[in-house]
């Protein structure tokens, strides 16, 4: 799956649930793994706290959300990741920030995306 860094932080900090079942807690620290930011993305990240647990995430410069990088994942977790965002969608949390990450979930591996 092709991921930019915005893709990225939006699955670590949105997609991921911090608590879940034994196996899908596996599945998190695997994907966590393998999507991990290194200390040169992680500076270019601007995140505004603005209470209740909500983020406010920008980014210092335009690579961030264009430039992607092939990363690779097993059926089981990109499975796990659409019905992550599935959940997100019933509960009406997408956002014009999130839809793109969010459908690039979503239609990988429909046709929409090459694998």
């Amino acid at each position: 799956m092709n991921l930019t860094l915005k893709d990225r932080v939006l699955i670590l900090n949105t997609v991921l649930p911090q608590y879940d079942a034994r196996r899908n807690i596996e599945l998190v620290r695997s994907i966590r793994e393998k999507i991990a930011l290194h200390d040169s993305e992680s500076a270019v990240i601007v995140a505004t706290n603005l209470g209740n647990n909500q983020f406010d995430i920008s980014f210092k410069t335009i690579e961030s959300i264009t430039k992607e990088d092939a990363f690779y994942f097993t059926n089981e977790e990109i499975e796990y990741m659409k019905v992550r965002v599935n959940f997100i969608d019933s509960n009406g949390m997408f956002s014009e920030f999130t839809m793109e990450t969010y459908d690039k979930i979503i239609n990988y591996g429909n046709n929409t995306e090459k694998e």
